[in-house]
């Protein structure tokens, strides 16, 4: 592959991933007045990224942007992605009902129903609430900017006096969804910094679906600095650094080259060793005439032995997720069972009929529209590992590396990966090249 540049103009540093992390680097580089090109294997924005099916938009997993994270403040335009915000807090499957727990300073219609259930104990509301204060008070960028002791978020909610029913029913499923893993035994680092977004922020996703965050990020880009289809096979070395990449096209000269990759491949193609511990999550949607529910809450399953930990009526919080008069239900499943398509859509099904009645979970009435795995969603985040990360620049000179596991498994983490990635590039690029 050759690309044309100008007699004596700079060559451009290679961004291998057009991913999250992969495209705000190269937005940062760029708007920095370094030359700068995007070579991506696939599609535009890695695992945030929408498909259509039917009408409808389907998101590559269930996921959901935090109005609070710093990041997307800095790089995204809010107004033109049509945000839909979802209702604070959540319904609750309990007692054969749904129990609602709402945020009363954000949500008045909720106000009674989040006083009177049963569901978590009195103390555990006002106890939220003070630590939704507490949090919201913390000028933190991102989860590795919080310091201090480091522990599990059960360990945590326990030293902070939260009740076990509190714990089982509403954090297990809620964090579960986020943690992709109800054990919760992810670091308090990354419970403090998402209940602190969830306080300061609203939970919202763009009408287009998610993939729409990734694609503004790529339209403010050059048409001709992102090649999809174009697969980098090995870097390309002289010495101890890197120059180039090779692809199944030829060779790209670089004078520096940032891995925007998931973890697994940026491995893969560096050698280096990077986190691989990762967890799955699976998402089945449906598709329906008629809603089966008329709130915007999250639907959280706190029965031990739930198979949909948490379910959504997408349509209702962004109507545009599906075509005029019909309805889109996303049902989060965690970890990738090892059973067939359509077993998973049963199971589903089962559950979604004890909540609502066999007649409205009939295939009938509920269509099953895909079934999306996504075997490594994010890696783990047990206490302590955000002190041993990679960085950015790393020990081979002219290589980088742009991810979230730089920083946090969140959209927050892979955008402040992608700055810091470009700004490594930018402090080396004014420096002269050494071999």
């Amino acid at each position: 592959m050759a690309l044309a540049r100008r007699e004596g103009a700079e060559e451009p540093t290679i961004v291998v991933g057009a991913g999250l992390a992969g495209l705000v680097c190269a937005r940062a580089l760029a708007d920095a007045g370094a030359p700068v090109r995007v070579l991506e294997a696939g599609e535009i924005g890695g695992r945030v990224r929408s498909a259509t099916r039917d009408g409808y938009r389907l998101d590559r997993g269930f996921q959901v942007l935090f109005t609070g994270y710093p990041g997307a403040r800095r790089w995204l335009d809010f107004a033109r992605l049509d945000l839909r915000a979802f209702d604070p807090g959540a319904a609750i499957r309990h007692r054969g009902g749904w129990a609602i727990l709402g945020d009363p300073r954000r949500d008045r219609g909720a106000f009674a129903p989040s006083l009177l259930t049963d569901v978590v104990p009195f103390p555990d509301k006002v106890r939220t609430l003070l630590l939704s204060a507490r949090l919201a008070s913390r000028d933190w960028d991102g989860v590795r900017a919080i310091e201090g002791r480091d522990r599990s978020t059960l360990a945590y909610l326990s030293a902070c006096g939260f009740s076990p029913a509190y714990i089982d029913r509403f954090v297990r499923p809620f964090y579960g969804g986020i943690y992709l893993d109800r054990a919760l035994a992810t670091s308090t680092r990354v419970f403090s910094f998402t209940f602190q977004m969830l306080a300061l922020g609203e939970t919202v996703v763009p009408a287009a679906g998610m993939g729409a965050i990734t694609r503004q990020l790529a339209d403010g880009l050059a048409a001709a600095t992102i090649r999809t289809e174009t697969s980098v096979r090995a870097l390309l070395r002289e010495g101890e650094r890197v120059v180039g990449v090779r692809t199944d096209a030829g060779e790209v000269r670089a004078p520096r080259v940032v891995v925007a990759t998931d973890c697994h491949a940026a491995a893969a193609l560096t050698g280096l060793e990077l986190p691989h511990d990762g967890l799955a999550t699976t998402v089945v949607y449906f598709g329906s005439a008629r809603a089966l529910v008329a709130h915007k809450k999250i639907l959280l399953n706190p029965a031990p032995d739930a198979f949909i930990n948490n379910a959504v009526q997408i349509s209702n919080i962004a109507p545009e997720y599906a075509p005029p008069g019909r309805h889109l239900l996303s049902c989060t499943v965690l970890g990738d069972p090892d059973l067939d398509d359509d077993t998973v859509i049963a199971r589903c099904r089962e559950e979604l009929a004890e909540w609502f009645g066999p007649e409205r979970a009939a295939p009938s009435h509920l269509a099953a529209l895909d079934v999306i795995r996504v075997p490594f969603a994010q890696f783990a985040q047990p206490p302590g590992v955000h002190d041993d990360l990679p960085r950015n620049r790393t020990a081979v000179p002219g290589l980088y590396l742009a991810g979230e596991y730089t920083e946090d498994s969140s959209i927050n983490g892979a955008i402040r990966s992608g700055e810091a990635a470009a700004g490594e590039v930018l402090g080396d690029r004014r420096r002269p090249a050494r071999a």
